[in-house]
């Protein structure tokens, strides 16, 4: 306020002058406005200082508007020699300069002392962002973390940008014609507007340059300079300048805000909509892929927001006349899908990875996956073409655009004289101008045609049908239904005709053949099924426990209390209840364990024991529990099913509804409901009224060992892998080099180098074209000067011939590195990703987080097929150009050559501060987006788990804090982008002005042509300097890819040793050899897991054949024994394809015989039989088991390892199977780890495990004779 009195007594000052000398009212009215103005800003600044501790954005602006203005006046007081008047305006404006100066303090360091952020600064702060540099300087000195990173403005929040962007979608899906792409602009409309006015004065100095270069090459043409013109037009060049750069910096920072929103909206409608899908609907993991892909590339397109407008109009002509722009959408989109194809596949096999393996089908997968990526690639080539075709159109327009004018002006105003200098570069400026802009356009049609398809694909997606919500909440009974039928998508039955009423606090179970319908009604229960006809009435508050365990990659604990509220002493409870106190007790980290994705460190039956425990901790009123047991020994089992199921359990006053294969837990069921064929044939009686000899016999009962892997896989604490973060990694360069090959770079490097030098030549000729044989002259200067009568058509034929000659080598240079470098390059890096991956050891996969690694195939793989090879290219082209350009403005002026040594070490040290920022930022901007990955994997593989508990909105609220976190590193990448252009235009703005004022105030140091010359390049280099920086930064950033990929291989164990030799077909001959075998995973199907060599053994041997097993090669060993794993492995695509991956087989009555041994024909053969699709079939678990046994019928190996193979299915299928493999595998050595012991008498040697040993072997029929722990087992 002290500031403001001053500035106020100063006005006062200044009116008393002006009245003095008689001034006009004119004159007068000057300080009378300006002692308003600071009583206007008195008050103002009194109200804002009370009320908001942010620097105010009104008096910011007013005061920078205004100092700006009164530049002008100081100068013209002094220069007409008012000196009482000049001096106390100058005063003035010294005052408010000061005034600007504590405005623009952030309130928080008076006292706080906190870092200045974005939402903190001022206006001037914010236009140079020097709020960026405390995170330059940190970036500088330590390694940045997530947590340092500063907040971001508060309408980046996901809950207010997904409110805006739903609102608006909502409208228009309801209004009959859903557009997502005019929903978003409405979503957003306010923030598109904000970047308009920068956009228009960006135009405007931009536009004013071709006119200062007129006047400094007339002023310097003049014998005699006048000192207030040449002062004049430095001024104008600074402002000029600094204006472009700050108005660039503020357009850009715009659209980047808006960016940011598009990404947040987008990105939470998609969870959103995930959420609410149909299971049935997600597939191939398309939420993660139009993440990835799609949102990808309409963030891409951000730098053109503004130019977008424009391309629509120029796209939609073209769309009448030319092929490009209508062929880029499908293009882009053709593209996309074969990513998402790719990308499901992956994640489908990872999550298979132990079955994989110990099926021996690591080289198909790989083989497979590899295969899509080529064709993945081959449907990217016509995206890649089209981009050549952009290039060329955009060349045309830049190269030719210039020929036509200036062979036009020339030749149309002979009779007039000719063309000035003047006239001439002027012209060339203008062109420039002109064709900037509309190379921009061309540009933006790609994005845009990049937009529509991505816009396309996720509207698509969020019109996909939902989830209906059918079922009503009960009145008095837990669960009704009422003559309900379900349906599969296809129309076929599931359900018929279902009547059903629980009662409140009952156990009622559900009992039938495998494939019966027992987990569809369960499923119809918790309303995942809707009925077509019929009504279904369910208790709220539910807990649903699915027949395969749903668990997410963290800890046991929050695992099981999931979004319950957190109460440990009922924790302790449940884990008693479960028996995993002891399993806990084992562990390092007790219940802090992480389970790995999917579970995959635990053991089948702690999965499900966890699981379990979810939904007992959950103390909901109704328990749906599918087939929990089938995973567990007896001794579990039976520990489990009384703590909780007994008289005394804990779920006993609760409504538990229970489907089992294990008859002798039925007589504790207050109520049984048997089901055949989708039809209820028994509905809820008592066990003593069933008919033991009809009903019963269709139920497996339940007979178990000990647990199946008692022990659970270590998991070792992940490195923290050293990223080169801020110093960067010169072998990445070396890697994406070698991965395109040296042919390619031998070609492209001396293209370029030729290119750079000949797209100079049009403006730059020999010093033999106008006769000075040891001089090289500028073209343009020497035909405006000298060039007359028949030299007009020897320079014009120079001129034309290097212009067109430039474009064509530029044209294959592209062309080559598009087509045949980036295919090559992208092929091979991901080969290599693939291998690695493949070739990993078990446990590899126990301790990484299968959303980590999915993001390398999708989101680094995306930067290596689109990113990295455009800023590579780029990057090296314009690096050359930049040197010629600056070559060309130094000539410009005698004296400015000493400065380029300045300039270029300059240069240096701010991509050098820069970079070491950027390579952290952009590694945190990929590293915050792996918990998107895996959140969205993890939600489409609960889906009904999460919707039963209600937790809906509970994972919605984690996703979104998910997102605001990755949305810093992101925001803030661009940030620090628009730091760098910023930086980059006040370096050029410097060279600028310094060039003007050693031509305009050292005379002789410059002529018109060569001061012509250099402005026109250096508004050129100001583009090329910036563009260099920018895609050199890109490529330091995406190499980030490389740096992770390289990192990734490296640091990957390759479970293939040296020295091991492959085997020959049919080398086994049946007979196994177990030797002093000590292994570190305990447990019966650690055995199997052992003779597969997927467990490295501690001691001892294990031979085949009379080969030890440690000099085989591991694929040999397990491609040459067929194996059924617990967990059975399917892949996309027909029946045929699943049942005979390697198509060894030709005649189909083969595999049809296959699928009638085990029961599954007669399903198939009504869906289109082997060519149906194996996943819209809707197998049960029991029903998947069946399918890997009819693929397992189909071999011929001479060892068979069999893991549980009939868990999950009813007693008489299982006695089917059983006689199936005494008849088909005859001959055969068959291992089977089992917990049914019903048929162990069919077995030749019994095995009995306990805590990882040994302790008994024989024959069963004598072990069951005898006091034997066989026996005892048994029962």
């Amino acid at each position: 306020m002290v500031i403001i009195a001053i500035y106020a007594s100063l006005q006062i000052t200044l009116l008393a002058l002006w009245c003095r000398q008689n001034s006009t009212k004119t004159a007068i009215a000057e300080p009378v406005l300006g002692l308003i103005e600071s009583f206007a800003l008195a008050a103002l600044s009194f109200v804002e200082h009370r009320n908001s501790r942010k620097p105010s954005k009104l008096i910011g602006s007013f005061l920078v508007i205004t100092i700006i203005l009164d530049i002008s006046l100081v100068r013209t007081f002094w220069i007409r020699s008012m000196h009482s008047i000049a001096t106390v305006f100058t005063a003035s404006f010294a005052i408010k300069t000061v005034l600007l100066i504590l405005e623009e303090t952030p309130k928080t360091l008076l006292g706080e002392k906190k870092k200045i952020h974005e939402t903190s600064s001022g206006v001037v702060n914010r236009s140079f962002f020097w709020w960026l540099n405390g995170l330059f300087l940190q970036g500088h000195r330590t390694i940045l973390e997530t947590q340092d990173l500063q907040a971001i403005d508060s309408k980046f929040d996901t809950e207010h940008v997904s409110a805006l962007l739903e609102k608006q979608w909502e409208r228009a899906r309801n209004s009959g014609q859903p557009s997502l792409l005019r929903s978003t602009f409405l979503a957003y409309k306010w923030q598109f507007a904000a970047g308009i006015i920068p956009r228009l004065l960006h135009s405007g100095f931009n536009f004013a340059q071709p006119f200062l270069i007129q006047s400094v090459i007339v002023l310097v043409s003049e014998n005699e300079m006048s000192v207030q013109t040449s002062s004049g037009l430095i001024g104008a060049t600074v402002l000029i300048y600094l204006g472009l750069a700050i108005s660039g910096a503020w357009h850009k920072h715009m659209s980047f805000q808006l960016v940011t929103m598009y990404r947040g909206g987008l990105v939470s409608l998609i969870f959103k909509k995930t959420l609410k899908l149909k299971t049935a609907s997600i597939k191939d993991s398309a939420p993660v892929t139009l993440m990835t892909a799609d949102v990808e590339t309409i963030v891409g397109a951000g730098a053109s927001v503004h130019d977008i407008r424009k391309a629509k109009l120029a796209c939609a002509g073209s769309n009448r006349h030319g092929v490009i722009s209508p062929a880029m959408e499908p293009a882009t989109v053709k593209w996309n899908e074969a990513v998402q194809k790719r990308v499901g596949e992956t994640s489908s096999m990872l999550n298979q990875m132990k079955g994989i393996k110990m099926m021996g089908l690591t080289d198909f997968f790989l083989n497979m996956v590899q295969g899509l990526r080529v064709k993945e690639l081959k449907v990217s080539a016509k995206f890649r073409w089209l981009l050549v075709y952009f290039n060329a159109l955009a060349m045309i327009s830049a190269q030719l655009t210039p020929v036509v004018v200036i062979m036009s002006a020339i030749y149309w105003t002979k009779a007039d004289g000719g063309l000035s200098v003047a006239e001439a570069f002027t012209s060339l400026s203008l062109i420039s101008v002109v064709t900037q802009p509309l190379v921009m356009i061309l540009v933006s049609l790609m994005q845009i045609s990049g937009v529509l398809g991505g816009c396309g694909r996720i509207q698509a997606f969020l019109l996909l049908d939902e989830q209906a919500v059918t079922k009503e909440v009960v009145d008095v009974d837990a669960v009704t239904m009422q003559n309900a039928s379900f349906q599969t998508p296809d129309g076929d039955s599931l359900l018929t005709e279902v009547n059903l009423q629980i009662s409140p606090g009952t156990l009622n179970v559900l009992v039938g053949r495998v494939g019966c319908g027992k987990s569809s009604l369960l499923r119809a229960i918790i309303g995942e099924l809707v009925p077509v006809k019929g009504m279904v009435k369910t208790e709220e508050s539910l807990a649903y426990c699915d027949q395969v365990p749903w668990l997410r990659n963290t800890t046991i604990r929050e695992n099981i209390v999931g979004l319950s509220p957190t109460d440990s002493k009922w924790l302790s409870i449940v884990l008693h209840a479960c028996a995993l106190e002891e399993d806990l007790h084992e562990l390092p980290q007790g219940q802090e364990t992480i389970v790995g994705s999917g579970g995959v460190a635990l053991s089948g039956g702690q999965k499900q024991r966890v699981a379990l425990a979810r939904a007992v901790y959950s103390r909901k009123k109704l328990i749906i529990i599918d087939d929990v047991f089938s995973s567990l020994d007896k001794t579990t089992a039976d520990t489990v099913f009384h703590r909780l199921l007994g008289a005394d359990g804990l779920l006993r006053r609760s409504t538990v509804v229970l489907v089992t294969s294990n008859v002798q837990y039925l007589p504790f069921a207050d109520f049984v409901t048997v089901i055949e064929d989708g039809r209820i044939t028994r509905n809820q009686v008592s066990y003593s009224q069933l008919e033991a000899t009809e009903t019963l016999n269709t139920i497996a009962p339940i007979e178990t060992l000990e647990p199946t892997q008692k022990d659970i896989v270590k998991l070792t604490p992940k490195k923290e892998f050293d990223m080169a973060r801020k110093t960067g990694d010169t072998d990445c360069y070396k890697i994406y080099v070698k991965s395109m090959g040296w042919k390619v770079i031998c070609i492209i490097f001396p293209t370029s180098v030729i290119g750079a030098v000949l797209e100079a030549m049009p403006r730059k000729y020999c010093a033999r074209l106008s006769d000075e044989a040891n001089d090289v002259e500028i073209w343009l200067r020497i035909w405006t000067e000298k060039g007359e009568g028949s030299k007009d058509a020897h320079y014009a034929g120079g001129y034309i011939g290097l212009v067109f000659a430039s474009m064509a080598l530029a044209l294959l240079n592209i062309d080559y590195f598009l087509i045949v470098g980036v295919e090559k390059s992208s092929n091979n890096l991901h080969e290599q990703l693939l291998k690695s991956v493949c070739r990993a050891p078990l446990h590899f996969f126990t301790s990484t987080e299968s959303g980590s690694i999915l993001n390398r195939f999708s989101q680094d793989m995306t930067l290596i097929d689109m990113s990295l090879p455009l800023a590579f290219y780029l990057t090296l082209d314009l690096t050359l150009r930049c040197v010629v350009q600056v070559g060309v403005v130094a000539s410009g002026a005698s004296y400015f050559g000493a400065f380029l040594p300045i300039s270029f070490l300059a240069l240096y040290l701010i991509q050098k501060y820069y970079l070491r920022t950027s390579r952290q930022m952009r590694l945190l901007d990929l590293e915050a987006k792996t918990p998107l990955y895996t959140q969205f994997t993890e939600i489409t593989a609960g889906l009904a788990t999460i919707r039963s508990f209600g937790w809906t909105n509970g994972v919605l609220d984690e996703s979104f804090r998910m997102l605001n976190t990755s949305q810093k590193p992101f925001y803030l990448m661009f940030c620090i982008q628009r730091w760098l252009e910023l930086v980059l235009d006040l370096f050029v703005a410097g060279m600028a002005i310094l060039l003007v004022t050693i031509a305009l105030r050292i005379p002789g140091t410059t002529s018109e042509g060569a001061i012509g010359l250099a402005m026109v390049n250096l508004l050129g280099l100001n583009l090329t300097l910036t563009t260099v920086i920018d895609q050199w930064t890109t490529l330091e950033t995406s190499l980030g890819a490389i740096a992770r990929l390289k990192l990734f291989i490296q640091n990957t164990p390759n479970e293939n040793k040296q020295g091991e030799s492959e085997v020959p077909d049919n080398w086994t001959g049946g007979r196994i050899v177990f030797d002093g075998v000590t292994a570190a995973y305990s447990g019966k199907s650690s055995l199997i897991l052992s003779v597969l060599r997927l467990l490295e053994l501690q001691s001892g041997s294990i031979h085949i054949g009379g080969k030890e097993l440690a000099s085989l090669s591991r694929q040999h060993i397990r491609s040459q024994i067929t194996t059924i794993p617990q967990d059975p492995v399917s892949l996309s695509g027909t029946v045929r394809q699943n049942l005979d991956p390697e198509a060894l087989i030709q005649a189909d009555e083969i595999l049809i015989e296959a699928l009638k041994k085990t029961t599954l024909w007669a399903t198939i053969d009504t869906r289109d039989g082997l060519d149906a699709d194996l996943s819209e079939l809707g197998f049960s678990v029991g029903q998947r088991q069946l399918f890997c046994l009819a693929r397992a019928l189909l071999s011929h190996s001479n060892i068979v390892l069999l893991d549980e193979p009939t868990s999950s299915v009813d007693n008489a299928t299982d006695k089917d199977v059983r006689r199936i493999i005494r008849e088909v595998m005859q001959g055969r050595t068959v291992i089977e780890v089992t917990h049914r012991l019903d048929y162990v008498t069919d077995f030749d040697l019994a095995v009995v495990m306990k805590d990882g040993r040994v302790i008994e072997t024989g024959d069963p029929k004598e072990l069951l004779t005898q006091n034997s722990a066989l026996k005892a087992l048994r029962g």
